[in-house]
């Protein structure tokens, strides 16, 4: 993480925002969502950070986190006209979503494809910056959008039993956390959130590890070397690139949630 050097004022400026965001009722509004103490909070975000990594527990995470990479080709795909067919979890952590492009418009069909290619790796890491975010900003609604897409577009496409009782955790969440924001919602969100990056970021490491020892397994990238006649990881090595760019061009919002983050869990270590 890169490290700004601030003007000699600038310190105790951000330390009062810092301040405002994590400690109840200083500068925010009645129906903010961060009510809940400093010290949980961060205890939360560092729960959701190691909980994909814990076992048998983990599995949960990682089934939460597939339900957004599943959902990121759906957003991608459907508003250009083309279709899902089916999404299918499973209890193992897997998914499948079954794409078809055949509507798309002849112009933007590679441009789509390729964002299809990207989205499902990308989902699980920028919702789960969007919960933090909301969280450590106090906003109600930022979650309950992320969490509400990703249960509405879930249950419109997916088609096996494990995933529709997976899926509908997710839409009580969100409404959980619409129509009854509390300490709890609060802590349970920063969780969800910590964990998507989490394990977004495990998924990432996984994929170039697979690439490097040429391992045999389907992922979005080996699809696309397949249709696309180019390598897989080519398709990673730009997934990385683009997802650069994006980190670069968010980077003052994206270095202000790091520095309250790391800021609540200075206090509490």
């Amino acid at each position: 993480m890169r490290h700004r050097t601030a003007p000699p004022v600038r310190p105790s400026v951000r330390g009062e925002r810092v301040r405002a965001r994590l400690v109840p009722g200083l500068g925010c509004d009645p129906g903010d969502l961060t009510t809940a103490a400093p010290p949980l909070l961060s205890v939360a975000l560092l729960v959701g950070l190691v909980l994909p990594f814990v076992p048998f527990v983990g599995r949960a995470a990682r089934i939460a986190a597939t339900i957004t990479h599943e959902v990121g080709h759906a957003v991608v795909v459907v508003p250009f006209g083309g279709r899902i067919r089916r999404i299918e979890l499973h209890a193992d952590g897997s998914g499948e979503a079954w794409v078809q492009l055949g509507r798309v418009p002849g112009g933007i069909r590679w441009l789509v494809r390729v964002g299809n290619l990207l989205a499902g790796y990308s989902a699980p890491l920028w919702a789960g910056v969007l919960l933090v975010t909301g969280v450590l900003h106090g906003s109600r609604w930022l979650p309950v959008v992320v969490l509400g897409v990703v249960g509405v577009v879930a249950l419109l496409f997916v088609r096996n039993w494990f995933g529709l009782l997976v899926v509908a955790g997710f839409d009580v969440l969100a409404l959980w956390v619409a129509l009854q924001p509390s300490d709890a919602t609060v802590l349970v969100v920063a969780a969800v959130g910590a964990a998507f990056v989490a394990d977004g970021l495990r998924s990432v490491v996984q994929v170039a590890r697979w690439l490097l020892t040429g391992a045999r397994v389907q992922t979005d990238f080996h699809i696309a070397a397949a249709e696309m006649r180019a390598p897989a990881a080519l398709w990673f090595l730009l997934f990385l690139v683009l997802n650069g760019v994006a980190v670069w061009l968010a980077r003052a919002p994206l270095l202000d949630v790091w520095d309250t983050a790391v800021a609540g869990v200075r206090a509490v270590v």
